[in-house]
C-alpha cells in the first residue's frame, strides 16, 4: 500500500491528512516511532474480542506529506475491517479517540 496525500481507514467514513504544522517532534511526542526508512509508525493494539487480536498502524512518509491508516490482525498480515466485527462499538470508540487526539495535537487533519 502506497503513501497517499489523504487515507482513511478500511469502512470509516473519517478521511485524514497529515497536518501542514507537523514536525517530527510532533510525531514523536504523540507515539510514532521512527522506522528504518525514516516514516514514522503509531502502532496501538486494540482491546477486541477478534480471534487473531486488532492494530491499529498509522504510518506517515519521512517527507510528512503522505499517509497509511489501517487495522491488521495480531501478526500485521491480514487487513480488517472493524465495522464487519460483532460488538465493535468500543473498538470504533478507541479508533476514533485516537483520531480526535490526532487532529487535537496537529498531528492530522480531518478532511470535510
Amino acid at each position: 500500500m502506497a503513501f497517499t496525500p489523504e487515507a482513511k481507514l478500511l469502512g470509516f467514513n473519517r478521511t485524514f491528512e497529515v497536518c501542514p504544522e507537523c514536525k517530527p517532534y510532533t510525531l514523536r511526542d504523540n507515539g510514532f516511532n521512527e522506522t528504518r526508512g525514516g516514516n514514522f509508525l503509531y502502532k496501538r493494539e486494540l482491546d477486541s474480542t477478534h480471534r487473531s487480536g486488532l492494530v491499529l498502524k498509522v504510518t506517515v512518509n519521512a517527507d510528512l506529506n503522505g499517509l497509511k491508516i489501517s487495522t491488521v490482525n495480531s501478526n500485521g498480515l491480514q487487513a480488517v475491517n472493524v465495522f464487519s466485527l460483532a460488538n465493535n462499538e468500543m473498538v470504533i470508540e478507541k479508533i476514533n479517540f485516537i483520531f480526535d487526539g490526532f487532529v487535537d495535537r496537529n498531528v492530522l487533519v480531518e478532511v470535510k
